[in-house]
């Protein structure tokens, strides 16, 4: 989100990231505070009708749906945690597998990657490949067109293993 702190030029990602490039140049020396304190009617005034109305909301941080939610569980952590309770004796009477959401605007396999690598706490380089797992098991590059056609709110278990090569991570969508 935009804070009141942002820089000039942090202000500017912000415009970009949220798909207000157009504006740039006109806002370019407004800090985050300058463009906060607009008004609606300012916004309106500057941008037009509709664009207007889509950057106060987005200033004010109305959350807009993002174009696609999925909800994707980390396999190896869970199993570690069911076996090693397992095996301190503790009764599994139920499995219990935490999801988190994973919320993309753009549909492509660099966001996914992006909102992947900071779900592991890693660095978007070191995820060399994603695949979804197909029919009969083959993994299946993910795409940005595979991305376009996932269903709104599915929900996988991420597979992750240690690439060969490097230092690098190859993850499959179950």
């Amino acid at each position: 989100n935009l804070l009141p702190t942002s820089t000039p030029q942090e202000a500017q990602q912000w415009l970009h990231r949220n798909r207000f490039s157009t504006f740039s140049r006109l806002f370019r020396n407004f800090s985050g505070a300058d463009l906060l304190k607009l008004t609606r009617e300012d916004v309106i005034q500057i941008c037009g009708p509709a664009d207007g109305i889509r950057l106060f909301n987005a200033l004010k941080g109305r959350m807009v749906r993002p174009r696609l939610t999925i909800y994707v569980c980390q396999e190896s952590q869970q199993l570690q945690e069911l076996q090693q309770k397992h095996e301190d004796g503790d009764a599994v009477t139920s499995t219990f597998f935490v999801y988190h959401a994973i919320y993309l605007e753009e549909l492509t396999a660099v966001e996914l990657t992006e909102k992947l690598a900071q779900l592991f706490s890693i660095s978007s380089q070191q995820i060399s490949q994603i695949y979804k797992q197909g029919p009969t098991g083959i993994h299946v590059l993910i795409s940005d067109e595979m991305i376009q056609n996932f269903q709104d709110e599915s929900c996988f278990v991420l597979d992750t293993m240690k690439a060969e090569t490097n230092d690098s991570y190859h993850i499959i969508l179950k």
